[in-house]
């Protein structure tokens, strides 16, 4: 008996629940294309958003050592954007890395970039002028603190450090990595490289 009673508890529930749903909400035809047409046009709004807000290298601002930089002014280069920070183990073991490269690239169309994070400009001038008297000869690349500069807020990533941005000749980003740079990242550069 108490096997029948929940068949045709069952059985009446779900009779009832897909009659009541079928005939409470029949959108005519104009509503369903005008809700279809609104959910499509939506997506690519969001999408076409996404891609142009990290497809293009808007960068601008001032190094450290006072001088310019805009990347819509050197077009035709591939840029290696570095967001960083002074307290960052990784980052700093990967800065002889990237100097590095840079100079052995400095005959090429490249532009080495990096930004520091920190929430002070004088902890990243200390770190630039300590660099310097390290190594004092120039260096084929431009160093900035990231209040001095122009960049779209989603180039930061989650908050893992380094970010590692690389844009082709034409300005689209063709890498992202956040964490530990891996060194691949250079056969991507190399490829991109005329």
């Amino acid at each position: 008996m108490d096997t029948c009673w929940r068949t045709s508890w069952r059985t009446s529930w779900r009779t009832s629940w897909r009659t009541s749903w079928r005939t409470s909400w029949r959108p005519d035809w104009k509503t369903a294309t005008l809700i279809c047409t609104l959910t499509v046009a939506l997506a690519s709004l969001c999408a076409s958003a996404t891609a142009a807000s990290v497809s293009t290298a808007a960068f601008s601002g001032t190094t450290l050592d006072g001088r310019s930089y805009t990347s819509a002014n050197r077009p035709g280069r591939v840029q290696m954007v570095v967001l960083w920070r002074t307290d960052c183990a990784v980052c700093l073991s990967k800065m002889p890395e990237l100097r590095a490269n840079a100079v052995g690239w400095k005959d090429k169309p490249f532009d080495l970039l990096t930004v520091s994070l920190d929430a002070s400009s004088a902890d990243t001038e200390s770190y630039d002028r300590t660099r310097r008297q390290i190594s004092p000869q120039a260096m084929p690349m431009w160093s900035f603190w990231h209040g001095q500069v122009q960049m779209p807020a989603d180039w930061r990533g989650s908050g893992r450090l380094p970010v590692t941005l690389v844009f082709d000749r034409q300005g689209r980003l063709a890498a992202r990595h956040e964490g530990r740079v891996p060194a691949d990242v250079w056969d991507q550069v190399a490829d991109l490289l005329p």
